[in-house]
């Protein structure tokens, strides 16, 4: 028989607090410079990354975690889709620590999962973070079904600083974090986290499943302009070591703001001398293939957060998804590092309509103002915890580019589908 449990893994100071109330908002600016705030979202992304590995370690432990999402909640791109407890730790991780450091932040953190989480013995648990890690050791061992050393492990991993330092030399560009908010997508590709295979990388740079299509998402927006300022993103099993059987990850950040454009790696060129490539979604239309196909070679991979990637480094021109079954927690940090990197994300069905519209080839220009927003989901932002479909409005199609230039060609083909 079902039980319902409701363990709060509460803050201290939240305690009075209802779970998903919203607080009362300041108006008082809040000022940090970008370093001191890039320097948290590295923090918690280098917890959630270790939160990730220690999950996957553990086979059983995996599978006792792993929740089905309901049918309301589903992306119906997949025939299943799940929850596990990697992404709920994460994300209420990530949301404990940023809002420690900037309390002003606590009620503008969104993600894709609600922190409520049903075990398949039937419990259902509110997941929050402890203020004290034996706490939440404690906690979690009721969550495991006594499993004392994966308590202990999980516990570690959030609670443990990492040891990261950021050079503040060049990202000394100030940010009002209370016109600030965030978006986090806890495990990218969660089908790929729970089958666990390891994928095989292609003479392109590219791995089109498996665990290193996995990506952990951390973004910021600002709330006046819509505009994503600064993202983080983790590969927690960018790299398979096969003689130590062991992962390595990698890292990658990217700030645009005011006028201060900076990034983690020295992108490569889009490789010259072959054939552009666009990657694309498995169930993409056939008639978008038969467009984009007479100027581009088109290549699938798993994870939205992993095609945008490939198009930040450079491994692929684009990535274009017409359909929607994408979300603003899976773009906004990515957005961000293109952004960076003089790229972006453009809503494909509004870029579409106006390209086939305008008498005139599009400009750059054109496609400064299709850009996305972070800040109108289903009108406006109302919970804190956005799982639920009334809040969690899927964009109508995207395409993610480093090149302006290649924006404005694939639009040019695109326009003719419907000619």
């Amino acid at each position: 028989m079902k039980t319902q449990q409701c363990l709060y893994l509460l803050d201290s100071r939240s305690r009075t607090r209802a779970v998903g109330s919203t607080a009362e908002k300041s108006t008082t600016k809040e000022i940090m410079k970008a370093s001191s705030v890039l320097q948290l979202f590295l923090e918690v992304a280098a917890k959630a990354s270790e939160i990730a590995t220690v999950i996957r370690k553990e086979r059983a432990l995996l599978n006792l975690l792993v929740e089905e999402k309901p049918e309301v909640r589903k992306n119906h791109q997949f025939f299943q889709d799940f929850k596990t407890l990697a992404d709920v730790l994460i994300q209420e991780t990530v949301r404990h620590f940023i809002s420690q450091k900037i309390p002003n932040l606590g009620d503008s953190i969104y993600g894709e999962e609600s922190n409520s989480f049903t075990n398949i013995k039937g419990d259902t648990i509110i997941v929050e973070v402890c203020h004290k890690q034996e706490e939440t050791t404690d906690l979690l061992k009721k969550i495991l079904d006594g499993n004392d050393e994966a308590a202990a492990l999980l516990s570690e991993a959030i609670h443990n600083p990492p040891r990261i330092n950021v050079s503040s030399e060049t990202l000394d560009v100030e940010i009002d974090t209370s016109d600030c908010g965030v978006w986090i997508d806890p495990i990218d590709a969660t089908g790929q986290y729970i089958k666990g295979d390891i994928g095989v990388e292609d003479e392109n740079g590219i791995t089109g499943d498996g665990l290193q299509c996995v990506a952990i998402l951390i973004g910021m927006f600002q709330k006046s302009s819509g505009r994503p300022l600064l993202g983080v993103v983790v590969q927690p099993f960018a790299q398979w070591n096969s003689g130590t059987k062991s992962w390595t990850s990698t890292t990658v950040w990217g700030i645009c703001h005011k006028k201060l454009q900076a990034t983690s790696f020295q992108p490569s060129a889009i490789k010259g001398g072959t054939q552009p490539m666009i990657v694309m979604s498995k169930s993409e239309s056939e008639h978008v293939h038969n467009a984009l196909s007479s100027k581009y070679k088109l290549i699938s991979a798993s994870g939205a957060g992993y095609k945008i990637l490939i198009t930040v480094m450079g491994l692929a021109n684009a990535y274009v998804l017409s359909h929607q079954s994408i979300y603003r927690w899976d773009c906004c940090a990515l957005h961000a590092i293109l952004l960076a990197l003089g790229g972006g994300i453009v809503s494909y069905k509004h870029a579409v309509e106006m390209a086939s519209k305008s008498q005139v080839q599009l400009t750059a220009s054109d496609l400064e103002n299709l850009q996305l927003n972070y800040m109108k989901a289903a009108g406006a932002i109302a919970s804190r915890r956005c799982s639920l479909p009334n809040s969690a409005e899927s964009l109508p199609g995207i395409i993610a580019y480093r090149s302006a230039d290649d924006a404005i060609t694939i639009l040019n083909l695109l326009k003719l589908i419907d000619l």
